[in-house]
């Protein structure tokens, strides 16, 4: 809006002073700020851009219909030593949006689809009890976290296509909105990407990664084909460095807890028993086993 000049037209100037103070919004912030006629005639530039522009935020139901200028800004008036200005600050849409993209980069998606950015325990389906006990346990166990107590996770199963992943990803962008670093891997292509580290030379900073999170999420475990060497050089030291460091890890699998250690077995014999049943005791202590239903 161009500046205008009133100086050649005193009337014009006391007619649009009335009117400005005739703004219940804009006669409030006269009265608050004990502002003066001649202030006000001194400000009539910014108090009508102000008027003009602050009406399209009115009724606004987000940033995709913005009307401003600058999606997501919108006027406000400042009145500093004598002088009223106009100045512009993020809504209530834009810092909602910001909010969520430095929760975002708290999260870090290992070969997941793009869907779990989007999860949120408010669209977590609430209608059994089975999902109100899930839901109850994941806000006292975040409650928990944040205070700086120390947590087991959950191991969550059931049949495929339950929604695990989903819940496992609200987990995650929950613990995020906390402020905590969060991990999480989808463990069949974790083993792939595990083997090829090996040549990559990022192998070490790699599972270095996995056991320094925050929270580390593991979806589908037990869904993989069997590597001994994942099983034993990979999998195994993340899980004790998080057990021993007390750090939450949260797991989904279609199978129970105790039926995980078939998945990680090559043989029957005694030294395979002996790994896998070690692999399985550390998921259990890190760990609460949760069925989940329909």
């Amino acid at each position: 809006m161009k500046p205008l000049n009133f100086k050649r037209n005193p009337n014009l100037v006391e007619e649009i002073t009335e009117s400005l103070s005739a703004d219940p919004l804009l006669n409030d912030f006269f009265m608050k700020h004990d502002i003066s006629t001649e202030t006000i005639e001194n400000s009539l530039n910014d108090l009508l851009l102000y008027k003009q522009q602050r009406p399209l935020c009115d009724g606004c139901a987000g940033l995709h219909e913005c009307k401003q200028d600058t999606r997501g800004m919108q006027p406000v008036l400042r009145y500093n030593k004598g002088k009223i200005s106009i100045a512009y600050q993020p809504c209530a849409y834009l810092k909602a949006k910001e909010s969520h993209n430095r929760d975002m980069n708290r999260i870090t998606a290992l070969h997941m689809p793009k869907m779990i950015y989007e999860a949120s325990l408010e669209d977590f389906h609430m209608h059994t009890k089975n999902r109100k006990n899930l839901y109850q346990k994941i806000i006292a166990l975040t409650n928990q976290f944040s205070k700086g107590e120390t947590i087991r996770g959950l191991y969550l199963h059931g049949r495929y296509q339950i929604g695990k992943t989903y819940a496992l990803a609200a987990i995650g962008n929950r613990f995020s909105e906390l402020g905590f670093n969060v991990v999480i891997a989808y463990y069949p292509d974790l083993v792939r990407e595990m083997k090829s580290a090996i040549g990559a030379g990022t192998l070490e900073s790699d599972i270095s990664q996995l056991k320094t999170a925050d929270v580390l999420l593991i979806d589908d475990i037990g869904g993989e084909a069997f590597s001994r060497w994942v099983r034993d050089e990979v999998l195994g030291p993340i899980l004790q460095y998080r057990l021993l460091d007390e750090r939450p890890t949260f797991f989904t699998s279609n199978l129970p807890i105790d039926e995980l250690v078939k998945s990680m077995l090559e043989s029957n014999q005694e030294a395979e028993m002996i790994k896998g049943y070690r692999i399985l005791e550390r998921i259990k202590r890190l760990s609460e086993p949760f069925n989940l239903k329909e």
